[in-house]
């Protein structure tokens, strides 16, 4: 089995107290230097992509004693780590609720070309804030999962709407692009009213893969109508199993193939060379990790753990969250992968250029 990774970018290694550790770096955390950083080593390891999550909002109540929701703007910073970057796919969280389809459209079909097809979407619907949006409440679970199906609906079209062939650039003739491959899409639906068409070409790497974080029956529905794959929080190997067999039932319920979903919960770890020194890591850094998988050890640890999961059949991958302290990326992108590519859990290298070849997605 070869499992798929990702890395987050958001700062996990900066969570609860870990940002006061002397080595944390946290004066840099908004700017892009310790993301260009992890981009490289993660390009290195050959990891499939970097996993940008963001809640979009701030909760005053904590912000005084650690950071929080307190990042970077995810396509800002994945934008710009394209520049730097060549291989690994690139993967914002664009929340559907807030947003309006064209320009979402827009700016993702932009990073898929000037990533050379490296591109993803985290579909969130929302995680609150709403207040900064002028809604006195937020909409409810099935509001929220109609409005992005709806949403995902028109996004996908305006990529389709004008498609890489249509782009000739034809010096001889005269011919920038064949216009009778670009078409409106006249979208009207509940929530939005389209004309189009997409404002540029698709790139020949073909859609962008989609990644959805819902764990409830209306997530998971979505998620097996729309994902290629779904970020989870389960701790427990068994919810992990649970879940993962709900969204291959689900794929199958939408007409698509049990195997067109992959399964991917993200993985807390704080790293040490011994598993003493990693459970003080945790505790020092004052790691809470209820949410999340998680592995207090070594890199053997972690290996063992995600080989374990594996074999259950509770995983077709996951995205690693290191905290405590940074050493913890390190140890992770040194240690780890190189262990499960020695236990045939990860490929050696990159095998393609762009995220859907990453992903073993058809073009």
């Amino acid at each position: 089995m070869t499992l798929n990774i990702g890395i987050a970018l958001s700062p996990t290694w900066l969570r609860q107290g870990a940002w006061r550790r002397d080595d944390s770096r946290v004066e840099e955390m908004f700017t892009l230097a310790p993301y260009r950083e992890l981009a490289r080593q993660a390009e290195e390891a050959a990891l499939d992509f970097l996993f940008c999550p963001e809640a979009g909002y701030l909760r005053l109540e904590t912000i005084d004693k650690a950071p929080g929701f307190a990042t970077l703007d995810s396509y800002t910073l994945v934008a710009a780590l394209a520049a730097t970057t060549t291989r690994i796919g690139l993967v914002p969280t664009i929340q559907t609720v807030y947003a309006h389809p064209f320009p979402v459209a827009r700016s993702l079909a932009s990073l898929q070309q000037i990533s050379g097809g490296r591109a993803g979407w985290n579909v969130v619907t929302a995680l609150g804030g709403e207040e900064n949006y002028g809604l006195a409440n937020p909409p409810g679970s099935a509001e929220r999962y109609a409005r992005a199906a709806e949403f995902v609906s028109v996004v996908t079209s305006l990529w389709d709407s004008f498609p890489a062939e249509a782009f000739v650039a034809d010096r001889a003739s005269g011919v920038f692009a064949d216009a009778t491959r670009v078409r409106s899409i006249d979208f009207e639906g509940e929530h939005f009213q389209i004309a189009g068409p997409m404002a540029l070409p698709a790139h020949p790497a073909g859609r962008l893969p989609l990644l959805q974080a819902g764990a409830s029956p209306s997530g998971i529905a979505f998620a097996g109508s729309v994902a290629d794959a779904v970020f989870g929080a389960t701790p427990e190997l068994e919810a992990a199993r649970e879940q993962r067999t709900a969204l291959r039932e689900a794929a199958v319920a939408a007409g698509r193939d049990a195997g067109g979903i992959r399964f991917l919960p993200g993985l807390n770890l704080v790293l040490a060379a011994t598993r003493g020194e990693a459970q003080d890591l945790a505790e020092a850094s004052e790691v809470d990790t209820p949410l999340h998988w998680s592995v207090i050890g070594t890199p053997a640890d972690a290996a063992d753990a995600i080989e374990a999961r594996a074999a259950a059949g509770a995983i077709d991958g996951f995205i690693a969250l290191p905290g405590g302290s940074r050493k913890s990326i390190d140890l992770f992108l040194d240690q780890v992968v190189p262990l499960l590519r020695q236990r045939g859990l990860f490929r050696d290298g990159y095998q393609g250029g762009t995220l859907r070849e990453h992903l073993g997605l058809p073009g």
